[in-house]
């Protein structure tokens, strides 16, 4: 007699994090966190960008759930600013860092649009790898521009 095969519920959530909470969890983040800046060349130290998530100058979210069904853990987390430019505000995706992004990528990508509702943007606006394109392009994103880099040696 065959066993019968468990069928497995997947599910990872995006959870907002109030700035009262951030001590709270950051056990969870700080490594996503120094990976994201580490990847993006310590362009912020740790502790002034752990000051603007308390400070609500940057939005903490996190990508937790279980992709078994049974174990819930956090694969992710993503942070944003609210930017008023001179004609319009836009969220703008600051830090982005996580593992198995088909299991939350879509939700980031609805939590995000909430968010610019919320705040009555006019865009949302990522600074991402490559991989990402694919799939942003998918639903409805645009590839405005790439961002290039040289560092200049002192």
């Amino acid at each position: 007699m065959q066993k019968e095969k468990k069928q497995i519920s997947k599910q990872v959530s995006v959870l907002a994090i109030e700035p009262k909470e951030i001590e709270k969890y950051w056990n969870l983040v700080e490594f996503f966190i120094r990976q994201g800046i580490k990847y993006e060349d310590n362009w912020v130290s740790v502790p002034l960008f752990k000051k603007y998530l308390k400070e609500n100058a940057y939005q903490l979210f996190i990508m937790f759930g279980s992709d078994d069904g049974e174990k819930h853990k956090v694969f992710g987390t993503f942070v944003t600013r609210i930017t008023a430019l001179p004609n319009f505000k836009q969220v703008e995706v600051v830090l982005l860092a996580g593992e198995k992004r088909e299991l939350w990528q879509d939700e980031v990508s609805e939590m995000l649009e909430h968010i610019a509702v919320q705040y009555d943007c006019k865009r949302i606006a990522v600074f991402a790898r490559k991989g990402w394109e694919r799939f942003l392009n998918s639903i409805g994103w645009e590839t405005k521009r790439y961002l290039f880099t040289k560092e200049i040696k002192k």
